[in-house]
């Protein structure tokens, strides 16, 4: 079985991963949290906002750099105490290198996130890494998804304001 709807952006968490596939009505997002999966549908007409910004994730920055500081710390003391330990301290730097370059990385690029705010729901869709023009092209799309159903539909548009009373002049 083969899905025809777009994929938009596949997210993958600690312990969540979640797809957006875009539909002629809106965004079909799918959550699994552990074994639990959610299907939601973000329709055009609903969304309210949508954002455009550039993320770090603290918890990310945290444990990352508190793993690769702290095994690349250690390697650091293991050859201060003794040179003849290399050996010993080289695989344990090796292993605290990726986490501290992951760390680096995510500080220096940080990752795109667009936000979909609707009236009963929301979608995030994060872009990691150097996909910041794939980001900017997502949000222009839904951003005109959006003005095209909600310049169609009459119900999405809000009354015209009444006229303001100006007090009597005296």
């Amino acid at each position: 079985m083969t899905d025809e709807r777009p994929l938009i952006c596949k997210t993958g968490e600690l312990f969540t991963r979640d797809t957006v596939h875009q539909s002629a009505e809106g965004l079909d997002v799918s959550s699994s949290r552990g074994f639990a999966l959610h299907d939601r549908r973000l329709l055009y007409d609903d969304v309210q906002l949508v954002t455009l910004h550039t993320d770090r994730g603290i918890w990310y920055l945290v444990l990352t750099g508190l793993f690769g500081a702290t095994l690349i710390a250690l390697a650091i003391f293991i050859v201060a105490l003794d040179t003849d330990a290399w050996p010993v301290a080289l695989p344990i730097f090796l292993f605290g290198l990726p986490a501290m370059l992951a760390f680096l990385f995510r500080l220096a690029v940080g990752r795109e996130t667009v936000t979909i705010h609707g009236r009963r729901s929301k979608a995030i869709l994060r872009f990691g890494g150097r996909k910041k023009r794939k980001a900017r092209a997502v949000y222009g799309q839904v951003c005109s998804l959006v003005r095209r159903a909600q310049s169609t539909n009459p119900a999405a548009t809000p009354p015209p304001a009444t006229p303001v009373l100006e007090p009597p002049q005296e």
